[in-house]
C-alpha cells in the first residue's frame, strides 16, 4: 500500500530528550537539524509527550484514532 511511514525518510525518537522544566530551546534544536523529516520526543507533561517535528516538503496524512494530539506549528523561510 502507498504512503505508509515505511516509504518515507522518516527520523523519530521517542526517547525523552529533556527533564522537567528544563529550558529547551526549540530554534536552536531545529536549525541544528539535518533531516528532512525529524521527529524528535523533548519532554513529558503529566501523562502527555511534547514532541518536536521538523518537516521539509509535504507530510503524509495520517491518524491517531486512540490518542489526542496537538500540534504548535512553526515556520521558517529557508
Amino acid at each position: 500500500m502507498a504512503n505508509q511511514p515505511r516509504d518515507f525518510p522518516y527520523t523519530t525518537h521517542l526517547d525523552v530528550y529533556y527533564r522537567q522544566l528544563e529550558l529547551i530551546d526549540v530554534a536552536a534544536l531545529a536549525a541544528a537539524c539535518t533531516h528532512r523529516w525529524y521527529n524528535q520526543t523533548l519532554c513529558r507533561v503529566n501523562d502527555s509527550v511534547v514532541r518536536l517535528g521538523v518537516v521539509q516538503g509535504e507530510y503524509h496524512w495520517h491518524k491517531h484514532d486512540a490518542e489526542d494530539e496537538f500540534f504548535y506549528v512553526v515556520t521558517a523561510s529557508s
